[in-house]
């Protein structure tokens, strides 16, 4: 009598969209797929980003060099915090796929179209309620 061995295999993550988004299962594998690949990229800039920022600068640089390297300091920290922030926006995306929530707008519960999904695979909103906010906040500034 042979014995089985018990295996203790997690089950496969699978993403998956709210049910009222409209997208298919194809669809589906191919934003996470995108969510993924986008993570890994910034991630990757970020922390190059940040490592150039907090470099050294040559004790022995003149007053033009460190001007220009605080410059350049600054402007790498304000490239690393938009990235900082695009990875909150995939993380929320990638926790949508993983609880079954995503591919609705959240000022509407509309589904979002897959082309706009396919451009920003991270994007909260419809493009129509996007205009709608961007029109509102106009108004409110004049």
């Amino acid at each position: 009598m042979t014995k089985k061995k018990a295996t203790t295999k997690q089950p496969k993550f699978e993403p998956r969209a709210h049910p009222d988004a409209q997208l298919t299962k194809k669809q589906i594998k191919e934003l996470y797929d995108k969510l993924i690949s986008e993570r890994a990229r910034v991630e990757e800039g970020l922390g190059v980003h940040l490592s150039d920022a907090i470099s050294d600068v040559d004790p022995l640089s003149d007053e033009m060099d460190v001007a220009q390297r605080h410059t350049e300091q600054a402007y790498l920290m304000r490239f690393a915090d938009k990235e900082r922030k695009l990875l909150v926006q995939i993380s929320t995306a990638l926790e949508k796929l993983h609880d079954g929530e995503y591919g609705v707008c959240e000022g509407t519960g509309e589904p979002i179209s897959f082309k706009r999904l396919e451009l920003r695979p991270w994007t909260r909103y419809s493009v129509e309620y996007k205009e709608q906010v961007e029109r509102e906040r106009k108004q409110h500034h004049r």
